[in-house]
């Protein structure tokens, strides 16, 4: 190849073996490369014969090579480019070697001849090596791979040590990657043997045992008494001691594995007494036992054990771990049982005549129907339907599309289409078309915009609606030169009722006040529920002069118990009071006032109301006061906040079986006594403490997961709530990745919660960070969902695994058809939509029969359990 071009290489690489890679890889590859570099010129020399030369230079022509040198020195940062010579059937390539801050510092020059496109009349030098389009493209990835992982070594600067060693990991982790592949393969190979079980078994036994680097792999069958177990098949390390003879009739009790669930124990890992003394028995020190289970029980386990030194399992070690076993159970069902192709298709057209959707393959050309199920028949079953539908059905004009709000005007319903082309059973194209009955999703979605500005729960009018109406009388009050008056009513202590006799009753009684106070004279239709258990009432101009009665009878209304259901029920109320104009200048700062107000009230003994003074600051002083507590508690590493775990429940087969968590904060404060988090999570973030505390609790509720992972219950998730104040940190996914790496827990059991309010205010961002959250392989829900004006609106554009119904639905199903209809439809929509639905605030068996109508598999609430400690939680479900 010609010498005349060359450019600097600031490395030092040794000539001779950097000759010796390329002319393997040459000779391995069949094609040609060179290395030119910035300093040392020509690096290497041809690889090949002189008659190989000579056609490389008549063909590669030295401004060719100019060029694609030029494309990386002039600032280009891809680091292969291709370019196009005479004849389609040579092919060209560069790939840059790049040093520190991705500065090109020298160029591998490719050339391939593509046999593949070479025209018959086209005769070779025998000499010549020939490769496929295909091949060469591989050959360029393969070189590119190797001259990033093989010149960063030589780039003398302390930088490039200091990454030195993550390379290592990196090329390790290739390594070990590319090992369990060929090992996986190997031992999927053995899935196709004829031979028995036991010969089988005892083969990916061998493979699986060099692959994890144990001392000894073995499965355990439990004996036909029911009692004892044997090992029936072992592999053992060089050197190592075999279990197999001693493990003979051993009691299944003395086995504290043997219960059915699986168990990742590492060395550093705290051991239960029976495992502990298990351990010791057999000189155990750390061990993986996985229970493999056919038709529901679990007769076998395999058996991954570490005797000679302590080992600390990684995540890559459980995934491969299990896949091994998935793959034995998989051998031993075909041992056991034969699955035929007719049975399958009985499955699936049984699947799809269960599904809640209409479902048809037609064939366009010969305008047939080839299948279709009963709830597509149920759909169209009015006439007028039927015939408009199968104009669209067959209308060729339609290609890859969905259809969204078709009418059926014979019904009145209302349905999604979605469109797509198929190949049929004989090889035919047809058309597959799914029908979504969206009728009920409309009349609620309809609900919802027409009370954008009403609350859910007590029908009164909400905040948005509240600050609109204070900016009105604002405005016509002072064009009137007239008095007016807004009320901020906070119920005493109403979290002890929702904490003490569960939230139904607490949203039962909330519903009753608002009702009540808004049937008091002078302020109808003028009361709004402004939060959880505040309210805001405005006596506007025309009835200010009845102020004083307003507030005796507000007062009244809380001075005797509230009679629900038969049950006295007492509740006091705080009130703060301001007047405008006279108490503000601006509408936007009468809320603020009226929280000053009320924490008066409050802080003067609560059952009271008070007036603003603008000369007062207790409140403010009371707030600092709290302030300073909690930045003190944050800044002792937050060790005054605790995290509670409230199960979540997995209907299986009809029966709520605990598959996880959810982590609730509470902040136990010397001072102030255990904190709620409605009473201190607000403030946190207006002091951008919730970061530190969010950290806090994720880093926890990971550990504990972890914990139970390891210890019988791989299947435990645990979800975690994220404050919209985390999610809008710059660095939330690299202290995500830090929780990730630091407890090792499997990310598909981390479930993080977001609401709906980042939806509203940033749905762009909003994906772009859920697919990133979900790219570590973390799970998202969707907390508080149909409480947002936006929820139907983007529901099937947001990366989600779980929807969490908000628990004002559960707690009208029985009386709301409305939110049973929510709830149904929901579940339905997100069945399709392969997302998981957890109703929240599960309070009442009735309600937990409504749900299990529904396409629900997940709940919680006070039904099943309150929020518990990590100690109670452990004692009870792990």
């Amino acid at each position: 190849m010609d010498e005349g071009y060359r450019v600097d290489l600031e490395l030092e690489i040794n000539n001779e073996a950097m000759q010796s890679l390329q002319d393997s890889f040459c000779k391995a590859n069949d094609i040609y490369v060179m290395c030119v570099g910035k300093t040392q010129g020509q690096i290497t020399s041809f690889s090949g014969t002189k008659p190989e030369e000579e056609f490389v230079d008549r063909n590669f022509s030295s401004e060719l090579r100019r060029e694609i040198l030029d494309s990386f020195v002039d600032g280009n940062v891809e680091n292969v480019v291709e370019r196009y010579g005479t004849e389609d059937y040579l092919l060209y390539r560069g790939v840059a070697i790049r040093g520190l801050e991705g500065k090109c510092q020298g160029v591998w020059l490719c050339f391939g001849i593509a046999r593949d496109r070479l025209p018959d009349t086209e005769i070779l030098p025998s000499e010549m090596r020939t490769t496929t389009t295909e091949d060469f493209d591989k050959s360029i990835a393969l070189i590119e791979t190797l001259t990033k992982h093989y010149f960063a070594e030589k780039i003398k600067n302390h930088a490039l040590k200091v990454k030195l060693s993550d390379e290592r990991q990196a090329e390790t982790e290739i390594e070990s990657r590319l090992k369990k592949n060929e090992i996986m393969t190997d031992i999927l190979r053995l899935m196709e043997s004829d031979n028995s079980f036991f010969e089988v078994a005892s083969d990916i036994l061998v493979e699986a045992g060099h692959y994890v680097d144990c001392t000894n792999t073995a499965i355990l069958q439990i004996n036909s008494d029911g009692i004892n177990a044997d090992m029936i098949c072992e592999w053992c390390a060089e050197g190592a001691e075999p279990l197999q003879p001693i493990f003979q009739k051993v009691p299944i009790l003395s086995l504290p594995f043997m219960n059915g669930k699986p168990y990742t124990i590492s060395s550093d890992a705290v051991l239960p007494e029976l495992f502990e003394v298990f351990f010791i028995k057999y000189g155990i020190k750390a061990a993986i036992f996985l229970p493999i289970n056919v038709n529901d029980s679990a007769e076998m386990y395999l058996c991954f054990i570490s005797r000679g030194q302590e080992r600390k399992w990684s995540v890559e070690d459980l995934r491969f771990a299990n896949d091994t076993k998935r793959i034995i159970g998989t051998v031993l069902v075909k041992k056991i049982t034969t699955n035929s192709l007719a049975s399958s298709y009985s499955a699936l057209e049984a699947i799809l005549q269960n599904a809640g959707y209409g479902v048809v393959v037609a064939d366009l050309a010969t305008r047939e129907f080839l299948y279709n199920n009963d709830t597509f028949i149920r759909m169209f079953s009015n006439e007028v339907d039927r015939l408009a539908i199968e104009e669209i059905i067959f209308d060729k004009r339609y290609t890859l599309s969905e259809i969204n709000g078709y009418s059926a005007n014979g019904s009145g319903k209302w349905f999604d289409i979605s469109i797509a082309s198929i190949e049929w059973v004989d090889g035919r194209q047809v058309r597959l078309l799914t029908f979504y009955d969206t009728t009920d999703l409309r009349i609620y979605q309809k609900k919802v915009e027409k009370q954008a500005q009403e609350d859910i729960l007590t029908g009164l009018y909400n905040r948005q609606a509240c600050e609109k109406d204070i900016a009105m009388e604002f405005h016509v009050a002072t064009k009137l030169g007239k008095e007016f008056a807004v009320l901020m009513l906070d119920l005493d202590d109403f979290a002890s009722v929702n904490e003490g006799l569960g939230y139904q009753v607490g949203d039962d009684l909330l519903e009753y006040i608002a009702h009540s106070i808004n049937d008091i004279s002078y302020i109808k239709n003028k009361c709004y529920r402004v939060g959880g258990d505040e309210f805001a009432v405005i006596v506007d101009h025309a009835n200010i002069d009845n102020l004083d009665m307003v507030i005796k009878r507000i007062m009244n209304l809380f001075a005797n118990p509230w009679i629900l259901n038969g049950q006295e029920y007492y509740c006091t109320v705080s009130m703060g009071c301001v007047k405008g104009p006279s108490d503000v200048t601006d509408s936007s700062a009468i809320l603020t006032r009226l929280n000053i107000a009320l924490h008066g009230a409050k802080n003067k003994g609560k059952n009271r109301f008070e007036f603003y003074d603008a000369n007062s600051d207790a409140v403010v002083a009371e707030k600092v006061k709290m302030e300073q507590a909690m930045r003190k508690a944050v800044e002792d590493d937050c060790k005054e906040f605790e995290v509670y775990y409230q199960p979540i429940m997995e209907f299986v087969n009809g029966i709520p079986t605990c598959c996880g968590a959810e982590a609730l904060v509470r902040w136990n404060s010397p001072e102030y006594g255990l904190v709620l988090p409605d009473q201190f999570i607000s403030q946190a973030e207006q002091l951008k403490l919730i970061n530190s505390i969010g950290q806090h609790v994720l880093l926890e509720a990971a550990k504990s997961c972890k914990h139970w992972n390891d210890f019988g219950h791989p299947e435990y998730k645990v979800n975690v709530n994220l404050s919209v104040v985390q999610l809008t940190q710059s660095d939330f996914l690299d202290k995500l990745d830090m929780v990730l790496k630091q407890t090792a827990i499997d990310p598909q059991n981390l479930t993080l919660e977001v609401t709906e309010s980042l939806a509203i205010n940033d749905m762009e961002r909003m994906i772009k960070l859920l697919d990133a959250i979900r790219a570590k392989g973390c799970r998202v829900a969707l907390d508080d969902f149909g409480t947002g004006y936006s929820s139907l609106n983007y529901i099937r554009t947001m990366p989600l695994d779980t929807i969490k119904i908000d628990r004002a639905f559960v707690s009208d199903m029985n009386s709301d058809h409305f939110s049973e209809v929510f709830v149904k439809t929901i579940s339905e929509l997100a069945d399709s939509l392969d997302v998981d639905v957890c109703v929240e605030g599960v309070e009442f068996d009735k309600q937990v029969d409504m749900i299990g109508k529904f396409s629900v598999n997940l709940a919680q609430g006070f039904f099943f359990d309150k929020p518990l400690t990590k100690e109670d939680f452990e004692k009870k479900y792990l």
